[in-house]
């Protein structure tokens, strides 16, 4: 069979030889010489218009290599040799493999296979044709596999170290900044933030710069990371007393300084901003970056904006600018408390004296020690102190003498008009026999 060319070279070879047309006329119309013209009228002569067929038509080109030998090739580098460049690759198995390294080479460029030691203009166009070839679905499994161990290896190539001879968990430095963050609403962004990695360890939006907002970020830190060595703050009244009265005051630290003291982490606290100068970075990195994301994505809510905070933006964050871990340079500590324990340590507490009635006065009420496992009320001895613990997840109850009770309201009398009695004298002289119970604090108190 012959293609278009060829049958329009037979229709003037034919009129050359029915002397329609001269050999000069032949050699301009198919741009050839007379020499070759005389060639083509003694094989159409000899053979017709089949000698005027290309010679290789029909036949496999030696240097073409099978569709066998490059699928082997493939499968081959990406089951058990991924790990190599094409280089070292080709060294090791060109035996195996019985080609030439360009042939190779064409072949894992064209199938869109990347080598270890590709430079950036060639694995920018890779990841841009992988990401479009994932979308449409038009690449095996193996090569999403691929794609994605060769970008681990590319973050593994540009590991960041930090100059500053400071630990993982060695400090870590906490702060809040104010902004219409999203919605309408001025709201606070909680951050910790660890100074030798210059990793966002934790943030929480809250709409005041509150206790609890520290709160959070420490027991996110606990159980993600550890306990940190060190904490960093401002002087604001969560972390230090700035009263005239604090050489007077018998508490000398705060909430959150107690809740340090019991995890053994170190405050420290001033109100020069170049102390946590980490922190305060951060602070002016995520106006510039979180506040555009945040109306980007179309969030108003608190919860949604904590959820986007803690789950997407800090990891990105991380990510693109702080340090690795080093295994030999880590400072934090194992946390060694559960969580029930964690919930007692991290929350407020309050002291009071239990009176007569062996209750005692919380926030406008009375409540009274209740046993955890029997469910009985325990009387303590008039003046005996009392511990009110407002915990971590915002439950209620009381220590004292370092046991936890459950704490038991009690009921206001409401109050009567008087009455005059209706009983007898004996069932008055009756009523007065009033018998103590056997655990009545009147009892323990005769007792010693």
């Amino acid at each position: 069979m012959l293609n278009e060319k060829e049958k329009k070279k037979a229709r003037i070879i034919q009129k050359v030889i029915s002397h329609e047309i001269t050999r000069t006329d032949a050699a301009k119309k198919l741009n050839l010489s007379i020499r070759q013209i005389d060639r083509l009228v003694k094989r159409y002569t000899e053979q017709g218009e089949e000698g005027l067929a290309h010679k290789s038509r029909g036949k496999i080109s030696p240097k073409k290599l099978e569709q066998e030998k490059e699928k082997n090739a493939i499968d081959l580098y990406l089951g058990q040799y991924s790990e190599l460049n094409f280089t070292h690759f080709y060294d090791e198995t060109k035996e195996q493999l019985q080609m030439s390294y360009s042939s190779l080479f064409r072949v894992f460029t064209k199938d869109g296979i990347l080598s270890t030691m590709a430079q950036k203009k060639t694995i920018a166009k890779y990841y841009a044709m992988m990401n479009e070839a994932i979308q449409l679905e038009t690449v095996s499994e193996a090569q999403i596999q691929l794609f994605q161990q060769r970008q681990e290896e590319e973050k593994r190539k540009h590991i960041r170290r930090s100059s500053v001879n400071y630990s993982f968990g060695e400090e870590v430095q906490m702060d809040a900044a104010f902004a219409i963050w999203f919605g309408t609403e001025v709201t606070a962004l909680h951050l910790a933030v660890d100074r030798g990695t210059k990793k966002v360890l934790a943030g929480w939006f809250d709409f005041q710069e509150l206790t609890r907002g520290y709160m959070i970020l420490l027991m996110n830190i606990l159980f993600s990371y550890g306990r940190p060595k060190k904490i960093r703050t401002d002087k604001r009244g969560t972390f230090s007393i700035n009263t005239k009265r604090k050489q007077y005051s018998q508490l000398n630290f705060t909430q959150f300084g107690r809740i340090c003291q019991e995890l053994d982490i170190i405050l420290e606290s001033s109100s020069d901003p170049t102390f946590k100068p980490n922190v305060e970075r951060e602070n002016n990195t995520f106006k510039n970056r979180l506040i555009a994301e945040l109306k980007l994505k179309g969030i108003t809510d608190c919860q949604e904006a904590n959820r986007y905070l803690n789950e997407v933006f800090i990891p990105k964050m991380n990510d693109k600018f702080s340090f690795e871990i080093e295994s030999d340079k880590i400072a934090m500590q194992d946390n060694i408390y559960t969580k029930e324990e964690l919930n007692f340590i991290i929350s407020e507490q309050y002291s009071r004296k239990i009176d007569n009635a062996s209750s005692f006065k919380y926030n406008g009420d009375y409540y009274m020690p209740v046993d955890r496992q029997t469910g009985e009320v325990i009387s303590y001895k008039k003046g005996t102190i009392c511990t009110v613990i407002i915990a971590f997840d915002f439950s209620l109850w009381c220590k004292v003498n370092n046991q936890i009770h459950i704490m038991l309201k009690v009921e206001k009398k409401l109050s009567t008009s008087y009455q005059k009695t209706t009983k007898t004298q004996e069932e008055i002289n009756r009523s007065k026999a009033h018998k103590p119970s056997a655990n009545h604090p009147w009892r323990n108190y005769n007792k010693n």
